[in-house]
């Protein structure tokens, strides 16, 4: 399927406008720029017969600085032509145009909005399609505004500053001061216009620059963008708008949604967190009829419930990690968490999303309602996890159970069924929200017991039969070589959980590959560090939680 940023037509759509006085300040060569940008989008959709098997964008084949290209004052990328000095050597000046014309000379801005539309539109929308909001909207405007036209930039480059450091890395480290001032000059024209329009450009470069800030650097979250996006969006709820203004309002209300909830996992603002505490629950019948939402694939309200049960979590284990003794106060507070957890896990049993005839519905819609079915448990396990008393009001047969008990007869079993959830989940499909989905089921996998290493480790990897190892290695449970050689102790449940924590290894490392890597690095590192922490505890009182690991460790990011 075509996508729209690289039709022949180009077209765009001002009938929204209130006023032309909120536009911000163009640079001087800004016509130029869009007219050189666009000749080379729209020569993308020429067949590839006309292009010499050579144009490329120069030093991304192989690294190191002979193959170096650099950026001139122009904004593109110059061909760096090695002549051989070797003693003998002869030099043929009429090489020099023949290379050129081989390898054409590569406008940068062209280079990343094309990259924008052609991949990371794509893989940044979980549920990616010819009718998506951002990829529309921004089909609309990058040529108009200067505040997409820099955010794209920004976004683009940053998903290949990894891959392509040797071209991207100073224009990844530019692009968000230009993308930047011109949010300034947006948010500033927004608040102060009395005839300001609805902020569609302004809302889109803010939630590009919040989302692509990690993939620069993993532990910026990009608050002070997804800020300003939150006090727009409340502004507006002023407003009076039309039918299409409401549309778009309510698609990036979902998208604030979203970005809060990552930021309900990763971090430290206490602000952020009442913010989220402060969500109520939607009713039922919402969340049984909701639609998915078009960028995040799950539907708002069960993003917002995962998000409420995460920030429960978070708060409840802040206050015990900071308890210096068993306080009134302390206590009380312990109480509140409880009841409010309670609230969160009602309205998420509420929830049905049984399907009985499941395998008929297409394989987007299967994996739409997988995916959602996977966030509801998710968000289930994390308020089991760290508020027990929930189990034992489900199973009061459990009431004299110790933790260990707790954990094997119904938190690893409920992280056992969503990781066969994920494992019925393509890889491609909706990829950016799989990660959370991997780390938070991973957070359950805990060993019942364990024993010295004896051929039952053997045993462990020939697990799936026909003598063919089930996984290739268990090196993935502890990230350290000199950690003791001890195996979970052979049974059937412990192999389960080791072929679990494989899978979900494997499936991060798969994500690496198409998603922003260093993140998904992170989420690596960080559920090594907690089963390293599970297999310390076996045998011993089970109070680690994976959360306290990434507080320890400062091992967050947006895994999202």
């Amino acid at each position: 399927m075509e996508c729209p940023g690289y039709q022949q037509r180009l077209q765009w759509s001002t009938k929204h406008e209130r006023g032309s006085n909120t536009a911000v300040s163009s640079p001087e060569n800004f016509k130029q720029l869009v007219t050189a940008t666009s000749e080379v989008i729209l020569k993308t959709g020429q067949s590839s017969s006309s292009r010499s098997p050579t144009a490329r964008v120069t030093s991304s084949s192989s690294p190191g600085p002979q193959s170096d290209g650099c950026l001139d004052d122009g904004g593109t990328l110059v061909p760096i032509i090695k002549r051989d000095e070797s003693p003998g050597a002869e030099t043929n000046i009429q090489d020099v145009p023949e290379i050129s014309i081989l390898q054409p000379v590569v406008d940068i801005p062209s280079f990343l909005i094309e990259h924008w539309f052609k991949s990371v539109c794509g893989s940044w929308s979980a549920l990616d399609s010819d009718v998506n909001p951002y990829r529309t909207l921004t089909h609309q405007l990058w040529s108009t505004s200067t505040l997409v036209f820099y955010a794209l930039q920004a976004i683009s480059a940053a998903s290949l500053v990894e891959r392509l450091p040797a071209v991207i890395r100073d224009t990844a480290r530019a692009a968000p001061t230009k993308a930047t001032e011109a949010i300034r000059e947006g948010l500033a024209t927004f608040f102060t216009s009395k005839n300001a329009k609805f902020p569609s450009e302004l809302l889109l470069a803010l939630f590009c620059m919040s989302s692509s800030m990690a993939w620069l650097e993993s532990r910026d979250l990009g608050l002070q963008y997804l800020r300003q996006a939150r006090g727009v969006l409340k502004t507006l709820e002023t407003w009076e708008l039309s039918d299409e203004e409401k549309r778009l309002f309510e698609f990036f209300r979902g998208c604030l949604i979203y970005e809060e909830v990552l930021r309900s996992v990763a971090s430290q603002d206490e602000v952020d967190l009442k913010n989220m505490l402060s969500w109520p629950e939607p009713p039922e019948t919402a969340l049984i009829k909701a639609a998915p939402h078009p960028w995040s694939g799950v539907s708002t309200d069960m993003f917002r419930l995962f998000g409420k049960a995460v920030a429960l979590c978070r708060r409840s284990r802040n206050r015990w990690r900071r308890n210096d003794g068993a306080s009134f106060r302390f206590l009380q507070g312990a109480m509140k968490d409880i009841e409010e957890a309670t609230s969160v896990e009602e309205a998420l049993l509420a929830i049905n999303t049984e399907l009985t005839d499941l395998v008929q519905l297409p394989i987007q819609d299967r994996d739409l309602h997988n995916t959602t079915e996977a966030y509801r448990l998710s968000s289930l396990l994390q308020l089991y996890e760290n508020f027990p008393d929930l189990v034992t009001k489900r199973m009061p047969n459990l009431a004299d159970a110790d933790a260990a008990t707790v954990w094997n007869t119904w938190i690893t079993p409920l992280a056992l069924h969503i990781t066969t959830i994920l494992q019925g989940l393509p890889v491609s499909s909706m990829s950016r929200i799989q990660p959370l989905l991997c780390l938070c089921s991973g957070s359950g996998l805990r060993f019942e017991s364990k024993a010295p290493m004896t051929a039952g480790r053997q045993s462990c990897l020939n697990a799936g039969g026909g003598g063919k190892p089930a996984i290739a290695t268990p090196c993935s449970i502890s990230p350290e070589p000199e950690a003791p050689l001890l195996d979970p102790a052979v049974t059937p449940h412990s192999i389960k959980i080791l072929q679990a924590r494989y899978f979900l290894m494997d499936r991060l490392e798969q994500l690496e590959l198409s998603l922003p890597p260093k993140p998904i690095d992170v989420a690596k590192q960080l559920i090594r560090a907690v089963w390293s922490a599970y297999d310390e505890e076996i045998g011993t009182p089970r109070r680690t939680r994976w959360l306290d690991v990434m507080s320890n460790t400062e091992m967050y990011s947006i895994f999202g």
